[in-house]
C-alpha cells in the first residue's frame, strides 16, 4: 500500500509537470499570437454541475481571426491556466472569469469569482 508521502510527492510532481507544460505553451502561443499581430487575448470560461467550457475569446485587434487550431490551443491555455489557479471551481455552483493576456508585456490578469449558496436556518421550538 502507498505510503501518504509517496502519494504527495506524486502530486508535486503532477503539478510541477502541468507548470512546466504551460509555461511551454504560453512561450509558443505568445509567440504565435504576436506573429500573427495580435496584442491581447481574453479568454471568458464558465464552469457548474460537474463541467466547464471556455465561453468566449476576445482578440484584440478584431481585425484578426485566429484560425480554428490556433483558437482552441488559446482557449485550452486560458482554461488550464485560470485552472491552476482555481482547481475544482466547475463543482457544484461553480465559478466563472476571464483571463486577459496582454501579448506586448506577457502580462496575464485573470478574475476569478465562485458561485456558492448560503443557508441561514433559524429554529425556535417550544415557545
Amino acid at each position: 500500500m502507498p505510503h501518504a508521502t509517496d502519494f504527495y510527492a506524486q502530486m508535486l510532481e503532477s503539478q510541477r509537470r502541468a507548470s512546466e507544460e504551460r509555461g511551454e505553451t504560453r512561450a509558443a502561443l505568445l509567440s504565435e499570437l504576436r506573429a500573427f499581430g495580435v496584442t491581447s487575448i481574453e479568454v471568458q470560461y464558465e464552469g457548474y454541475g460537474d463541467s466547464g467550457n471556455v465561453e468566449d475569446v476576445v482578440v484584440t485587434p478584431d481585425t484578426i481571426t485566429l484560425t480554428e487550431e490556433l483558437r482552441r490551443r488559446v482557449e485550452d491555455f486560458g482554461w488550464d491556466f485560470a485552472y491552476a489557479l482555481s482547481p475544482g471551481f466547475e463543482n457544484n455552483e461553480g465559478g466563472y472569469g476571464e483571463l486577459t493576456w496582454a501579448l506586448e508585456t506577457d502580462k496575464i490578469d485573470v478574475s476569478h469569482s465562485n458561485r456558492y449558496i448560503e443557508t441561514n436556518t433559524t429554529e425556535h421550538e417550544g415557545l
